[in-house]
Order: structure tokens, then C-alpha cells, then sequence
């Protein structure tokens, strides 16, 4: 069986991530990890410095990944849980077990900031996106009421999308059973109209739909209504419009603008 990881803090935003995550295992028969990386912290004091237990520390975070995975087993009943606490390098941990497990996804969660705040802030979650050997799903704090009817697959002009793009993409809709919308968002600088009009998804063809907008931001601001749209799935390849999204300034801003979830798949 395949596994779902989410990572968490214990903030608000991460253990609403974790509730997301715990919803997507259900959804499509995956089970899941709660993965916390703890540090040992170093106080300052007029003694000088001293620091904190790292066995005590590691079992602060333990006991609060208990109570997490205990909290998300009363919601969840059917899914198996297990937690993943360690300290480490947090991109080169989530490394190691991508590569040992059968991972689906990663679910990171995403803290709400204002509107200049959201432009510096730092979320592991937009930092590690195309950067690890499995999808990474990036969900908005305030995006509570979770649900998988619709998902939006944002298509690049210039992207081709190979058999081997879509496979895993075609399992996931396979088991979600959600309806697919395909969506081209034709931008400022765009010279030429898509190269594709439609896309063959799970032996169906798909029309894409265009929308003008300023920039990428721009148009996922306007195609990520909640309520018409569920989930928004980006697919970057070298050389595509989307593979810059992953820069990690730009990516930001893509999950900043988005109110809902955003799955990030980097080819």
C-alpha cells in the first residue's frame, strides 16, 4: 500500500495540512505519516549558553505527534497512521524516505500571512515543491472544508505532455473519481494560441479551456475559486512556463494566490 506523508509543526496551518492529508489516504486507499523534524533549541541566558535535552525534546515532539495521530484516528477511523519523528536536514529526511517507501504524495500546509508579509515569508512546503521524488500538495491554512469533486490541471503552452507525464496524475483521478477540468491561462507576453486543444485523459478527450490574464499568478487567482475548484495541479517540465513556478520565490506567489490546494508535480 502506498503512503501519504504531511509534515507538521503543530501549527495551525500544519495540523490543518495533516487533516487534509489524512482525508486524501482515505480518499485513495494510502496510508499515512506524520513527519516532524525537532531541533534541539540553544537558550541564551546570563549564565551563557546552554541547550535543551535532544532526548527530551524528541519526546515533546512524540507525545504531540501521538495526540495528533490520536485526533485524526477519531475523524479517520479506517486509515492506518504512523508518525516519522527525527531531527536532521528536513529535505534530505523527506529524501531518504521518498526513496525507501512507496510515497503518493507529500501534504505540506501553508500559514495565512497579509498581503505584504505573503511575499517574504518562508513555508518549507513552497521550498521543498519539485524538489523531492513525489508530488507535493500545498494547502492554504483557511482552506477547511476539505473535498476532491473537481481538480484543475493548469497546461503550459509550450508543455508537452507525455504518456508518462499523466500516468500517476490519471491514478490519482482513477481513485479520487473527481471530475478533471483542463485550463490554459494565456498570459500578457503569450505571441501564438495553445499548440493543443485538447488533451486525451483516462481514454477520454478533454477540451482546454483559455483565460486571459496578466501573469501566471494572476490567472490562478482567477481559476481558483473555492467552490468550482477543488484541487489545481501543475505538471513542470524543463524548458515549460510552469518549470519556473518552482523557483522559489514564484512558487510562493502561486500558493499564496491560490485558495485551494495546489499540487505541484516537477518532470
Amino acid at each position: 500500500m502506498k503512503t501519504i506523508i504531511t509534515g507538521t509543526d503543530f501549527t495551525p496551518s500544519s495540523i490543518n495540512a495533516c487533516r487534509y492529508a489524512a482525508f486524501l489516504a482515505e480518499k485513495l486507499n494510502c496510508k499515512l505519516t506524520i513527519f516532524n523534524m525537532f531541533e534541539a533549541p540553544i537558550i541564551h541566558s546570563n549564565m551563557g549558553l546552554f541547550g535543551i535535552s535532544y532526548t527530551t525534546q524528541r519526546k515533546v515532539s512524540e507525545n504531540k505527534a501521538a495526540k495528533l495521530i490520536s485526533d485524526l484516528q477519531k475523524l479517520f477511523p479506517k486509515i492506518k497512521i504512523n508518525e516519522l519523528v527525527t531531527s536532521g536536514s528536513f529535505k534530505n529526511e523527506l529524501e531518504n524516505f521518498t526513496n525507501a517507501h512507496q510515497v503518493e504524495l507529500m501534504v505540506m500546509g501553508l500559514a495565512a500571512k497579509d498581503r505584504i508579509s505573503k511575499f517574504i515569508y518562508g513555508s518549507r512546503g513552497v521550498n521543498i515543491a519539485g524538489k523531492i521524488n513525489c508530488p507535493v500538495v500545498i494547502v492554504p491554512e483557511k482552506y477547511t472544508k476539505h473535498k476532491l469533486s473537481t481538480v484543475l490541471l493548469a497546461v503550459d503552452n509550450n508543455e508537452k505532455l507525455y504518456k508518462s507525464s499523466l500516468k500517476g496524475f490519471e491514478k490519482f483521478l482513477q481513485k479520487s473519481k473527481a471530475k478533471l477540468n483542463l485550463l490554459h491561462i494565456r498570459t500578457e507576453n503569450e505571441v501564438f494560441d495553445p499548440v493543443m486543444k485538447t488533451i486525451k485523459i483516462n481514454g477520454e478527450k478533454l477540451p482546454i479551456s483559455v483565460i486571459n490574464a496578466r501573469d501566471m499568478q494572476d490567472g490562478m487567482k482567477k481559476c481558483c475559486a473555492p467552490g468550482k475548484v477543488d484541487l489545481v495541479t501543475i505538471i513542470s517540465k524543463e524548458h515549460s512556463v510552469f518549470y519556473n513556478l518552482f523557483v522559489e520565490s514564484n512558487t510562493k506567489k502561486v500558493a499564496f494566490v491560490a485558495k485551494v490546494p495546489v499540487m505541484a508535480i516537477h518532470e
